[in-house]
């Protein structure tokens, strides 16, 4: 992905990272906003890095995502509150629809890998990315 990218995400981006941060604070709600970032930026990264084949159906299942609360709370995804998103993220994940238990499934996995990985340091600023 190029820095500008990673800069400023875009809409798909910025639902992958509040995802991400609903997932983090399942297991680790007091870690840090620069380690945050930090396995943000590496889902995010690794999402760019797949085959077109399947980004393009990963980022179709994250728009839905980001869309699906809107008849239920009136807003997106990326715009409720914390409460709000964390059952959105559980709806997801016990859904009867595959793909929905699918997506939540990958990016969780995604993020607790990123998130073990991060190099053990005191703060955040060796830790600039992590090297997968």
């Amino acid at each position: 992905m190029r820095d500008r990218e990673m800069a400023r995400p875009d809409a798909v981006g910025r639902c992958v990272g509040a995802l991400v941060d609903v997932l983090i604070d399942e297991t680790r709600p007091a870690l840090e906003t620069c380690e945050r970032d930090i396995v943000k930026d590496y889902v995010r990264a690794t999402l760019a890095a797949m085959p077109d084949y399947f980004r393009l159906g990963f980022r179709v299942l994250a728009l839905a995502f980001e869309l699906a609360p809107l008849p239920v709370y009136g807003h997106r995804f990326t715009r409720l509150a914390a409460a709000e998103q964390r059952r959105h993220v559980d709806a997801w994940r016990r859904s009867r629809i595959g793909p929905r238990r699918s997506m939540i499934a990958l990016y969780a996995t995604f993020a607790c890998y990123g998130l073990y990985s991060l190099p053990s340091a005191q703060g955040c600023a060796p830790a600039t990315r992590i090297a997968a």
